[in-house]
């Protein structure tokens, strides 16, 4: 989805996820960017662009769900197997919250 690498979080899977509100999320076209907002100004060189795929796994990331329910989403929305979409969505969730824009939900 973004990188190439795959991390796998045993505990990941019952965790409620939330997008951070710090950030401009911006659609253009077809794709959908993310800035980091850190203090006072948006940091242009955190700018993250969106596959679609992605783009549709971080609109899930609202707090009600976990990885295996984005997993079954993806697996509904997207032709592809369970298998290849629990790689790619935890890879993603992964890279999500090491770049701090993703978090577990407040209970």
């Amino acid at each position: 989805m973004l990188l190439k690498t795959a991390c796998y979080d045993q505990n990941m899977p019952s965790t409620l996820l939330e997008r951070v509100p710090d950030l401009i999320e911006r659609r253009v076209a077809d794709e959908t960017f993310l800035l980091p907002v850190r203090g006072a100004l948006a940091n242009t060189v955190e700018m993250f662009a969106l596959s679609e795929v992605a783009q549709f796994v971080w609109s899930l990331a609202d707090g009600t769900r976990g990885v295996e329910d984005m997993v079954a989403a993806v697996v509904r929305e997207f032709d592809v197997t369970e298998e290849q979409a629990r790689v790619d969505v935890y890879e993603f969730v992964n890279q999500l919250k090491a770049f701090g824009l993703l978090t577990e939900a407040k209970a």
